[in-house]
């Protein structure tokens, strides 16, 4: 089984409404990155609005958008189910909702742009479901030793097992002590944008990702 890739939700908001034009009213950085991470993790488009990055249709279409391509980044190559499907995204979006943050000050720097310190909890989800995974895996494999099913069949069973395993882990899923970082907000053209490799090293933070390497 090929590992399994998380790609950045936030990146997907910056991509279609990460940018924001400054204008005559003074910048706020720290409500744009908390307005960011708050819809794309939260579902919670207030801070979009007030930021003036887009109407609440235009959020929720984005935090959707979000989960596509989670999704697609999750079944690239092979084919499960679109129930399959419809519950992974129902628990990807049960994850990202439990993600912990919090947005402290911005601290602007000669150049206009600013640096936003983020503080985090990194949830560990996947490595107790890493762990269930592999038991699981195993009584799989002794079934499939009487009975080979086709490779269609394998990956609807493999990512099944591993939907249950991440489902189960998250109402008890703990979390490290809280550390932080900083996402710098740069300005180009008096344009406003988060920087992209702040954001992924953000995401890859706020979960236990280190979990899913021996995923192979």
């Amino acid at each position: 089984m090929k590992k399994l890739r998380i790609v950045s939700i936030l990146l997907v908001a910056v991509m279609i409404l990460g940018m924001l034009t400054g204008c005559g009213t003074r910048f706020d950085a720290s409500a744009y990155v908390k307005a960011l991470l708050d819809n794309s993790y939260k579902n919670d488009p207030t801070g979009i609005v007030e930021q003036n990055m887009g109407t609440e249709e235009e959020a929720n279409a984005l935090y959707e958008q979000g989960l596509d391509t989670e999704m697609d980044s999750l079944t690239s190559g092979i084919t499960i189910s679109d129930e399959l499907k419809a519950e992974y995204r129902s628990v990807f979006a049960d994850m990202f909702a439990q993600a912990k943050y919090t947005v402290g000050e911005a601290t602007e720097q000669d150049d206009g742009s600013y640096e936003v310190t983020v503080n985090y909890q990194t949830m560990k989800v996947f490595e107790p479901a890493m762990a269930a995974y592999t038991e699981g895996l195993t009584d799989l494999q002794d079934q499939w030793s009487a009975e080979v099913p086709s490779d269609d069949e394998m990956y609807e069973a493999i990512y099944t097992l591993l939907k249950d395993c991440i489902k189960d882990a998250l109402p008890d899923a703990e979390y490290d002590e809280e550390e932080s970082m900083i996402v710098h907000v740069e300005i180009s053209d008096n344009t406003y944008s988060p920087n992209q490799e702040d954001l992924l090293n953000l995401e890859l933070s706020l979960f236990d990702m280190d979990a899913m390497n021996n995923l192979g």
